[in-house]
């Protein structure tokens, strides 16, 4: 009898978190009171939300994104951005 090897699972096809979980780690309330601003891929986030949710949660919690090479930049602080050059 032969048996045959199933693929093995990999993170990248089943997130390990869903959207509404990836939400919450990102917008934490540690990561909010450190003011820090965080940084993720647009791929990830596309990959996890879709970007035009992320935009959305961003917005409605009043912080503001910046993307810049594949990359969003999440400003956790309601203070406007100001590109310097």
């Amino acid at each position: 009898m032969t048996h045959h090897m199933l693929p093995p699972i990999l993170s990248a096809v089943i997130p390990a978190f869903t959207p509404d979980q990836w939400l919450y780690h990102l917008f934490s309330p540690l990561a909010v009171a450190q003011g820090t601003p965080l940084i993720r891929g647009v791929a990830d986030v596309d990959a996890h939300i879709g970007r035009s949710r992320f935009l959305a949660e961003a917005a409605l919690r009043g912080y503001q994104v910046t993307e810049n090479a594949g990359m969003f930049m999440l400003s956790l602080r309601r203070t406007p951005v100001q590109v310097m050059v």
